[in-house]
C-alpha cells in the first residue's frame, strides 16, 4: 500500500510538472512576437534558478524570524529596494509554508509520503504582476482572448494599445487591466498588496495548479465559461484557505501598500450590478452606441462619487465577470457555486466535487444532486 502511495504521488508530481511544462511551451509559443507582451519563458528561466539556489542555501543560512520578515516586508511602501529584495525569499517562504500546512489541515492536494507536503507544492514569486490585454466583442460581453502584458506597462501605452486594438476589424472593446496574480510555476503574485490580499492571492493561485491536472483546468483556455467556473473556485476555496492562514497565525502586521482614497460615496457594487443588467438588454436590442454611452455616463458618475475607473466598457465586464463570486457581478454562478460550498460540507470535498466539471449545466446538475 505505502509503495502505491508512493507511486501515486511520484505520477502526479511528474503528471503535474508535464502540465506545467506543456502550458509554459504554448505561452511562449503565443507569445513569439514580444512588443508589450509578457515574456513568460524568460521570467520563467529568470525565476526558477533563484528559487532554487535560495532553497539549497537554506540549511547554512540563518533565516529571520517569520513574523518578523512579515511586519518588516509589508510595512514597507517600496518593495522593490534592496533591503526588501534580500527579504523576498523568506517571506515567500514564509506565505508557502502557511498556506501548504492549512492545506495539509484539509486535506487538499495530494498530501502524503514520500514528499510529506501537498503536491503541487505551494511556489510563489513575489514580483511585479503582468498587466492584461482584455478583448470582447462590441455587440455583446464575452472575453474573446486575453494577451499578457509587461508589468510597467504605463497607462499611455496601454490606451494606445486599447486604440489599436479597437481600430483593428472586426471592431472589438478592448482594456488593458492590472492582475493580483498570474498562475505561472511558481505563481507570480503582485508584490505591491497587503498582507491579506497577498495570502489571499497565494492560496488563490494554488487553486489554478491544483484545477490544472482536472477538466476544470484542462478547459480553462478554450471555454470561457470553463474560465469563469474555475476562477469563482478559485475565488471561494483561495478565500477560505486565507481566512484560515489568517485566523491560524493571527491578523496580518501593518502594511504600508494600497492606502485608501476617500470612501466612496454610492453602493459601487449595487452600481455595476445594475450598469451590467442594463448593458446587457441593451446590447442583445441592438443598441451598441446607446450601450456604451450608458457606460461612460456611469463611469462620470462614480468619478464624481471617488470612484475612478480609467476604462467601462464591453471588456470590462468581460474581465471581472468572470470572477462570479465578487460582489458586484451579476451571474447565477456565483450564488450556485457558494450553495454547493454550502452543501459540500468540507472544502477539500468542494473542490473534488468542482474540478471536473466544465459547463454550466454541469454545475447546475450537480448542485440539483447534492
Amino acid at each position: 500500500m505505502r509503495r502505491f502511495m508512493q507511486r501515486s504521488v511520484a505520477a502526479g508530481l511528474i503528471a503535474f510538472a508535464i502540465t506545467v511544462a506543456l502550458g509554459l511551451a504554448l505561452f511562449a509559443w503565443s507569445d513569439a512576437s514580444r512588443g508589450d507582451r509578457f515574456d513568460v519563458l524568460r521570467w520563467e528561466l529568470a525565476t526558477l534558478p533563484n528559487k532554487w539556489l535560495h532553497a539549497a542555501g537554506t540549511p547554512w543560512r540563518d533565516a529571520p524570524d517569520a513574523n518578523d520578515a512579515l511586519a518588516r516586508y509589508f510595512a514597507t511602501a517600496d518593495r522593490n529596494g534592496p533591503a526588501m529584495r534580500a527579504l523576498e525569499n523568506d517571506v515567500e517562504a514564509v506565505l508557502e509554508g502557511r498556506v501548504d500546512a492549512v492545506l495539509r489541515e484539509l486535506g487538499l492536494g495530494w498530501p502524503g509520503p514520500p514528499l510529506g507536503g501537498v503536491l503541487p507544492p505551494v511556489d510563489v514569486e513575489l514580483t511585479e504582476s503582468p498587466r492584461a490585454l482584455v478583448v470582447s466583442s462590441r455587440e455583446r460581453i464575452e472575453r474573446l482572448r486575453v494577451e499578457t502584458q509587461r508589468p510597467d506597462l504605463d497607462v499611455e501605452a496601454a490606451a494606445s494599445l486599447e486604440r489599436r486594438t479597437e481600430g483593428t476589424p472586426p471592431r472589438r472593446s478592448a482594456l488593458v487591466v492590472g492582475t493580483g496574480g498570474f498562475a505561472t510555476y511558481p505563481a507570480v503574485v503582485d508584490l505591491g498588496g497587503s498582507y491579506r490580499e497577498t495570502v489571499a492571492t497565494v492560496a488563490h493561485e494554488w487553486v489554478h495548479h491544483y484545477l490544472a491536472l482536472y477538466p476544470l483546468g484542462r478547459a480553462y483556455p478554450r471555454d470561457t465559461d470553463a474560465a469563469t467556473i474555475n476562477e469563482t473556485v478559485a475565488d471561494l476555496v483561495g478565500d477560505e484557505i486565507a481566512a484560515r492562514v489568517l485566523e491560524r497565525w493571527g491578523e496580518p502586521p501593518p502594511t504600508a501598500a494600497r492606502t485608501p482614497g476617500p470612501a466612496a460615496q454610492v453602493d459601487v457594487d449595487r452600481v455595476l450590478r445594475e450598469l451590467r443588467t442594463e448593458a446587457d438588454a441593451l446590447l442583445a436590442s441592438g443598441d451598441v452606441e446607446l450601450a456604451e454611452a450608458r457606460m461612460e455616463v456611469v463611469r462620470l458618475e462614480l468619478a464624481a462619487s471617488g470612484v475612478r475607473i480609467r476604462r467601462l466598457n464591453q471588456a470590462y465586464f468581460a474581465w471581472y465577470g468572470t470572477y462570479a463570486a465578487r460582489a458586484d457581478s451579476v451571474d447565477p454562478l456565483g450564488g450556485q457555486l457558494r450553495e454547493l460550498r454550502a452543501r459540500a460540507g468540507s472544502l477539500a470535498r468542494f473542490a473534488a466535487l468542482t474540478r471536473g466539471v466544465t459547463t454550466r449545466a454541469e454545475v447546475a446538475a450537480l448542485l440539483a444532486r447534492e
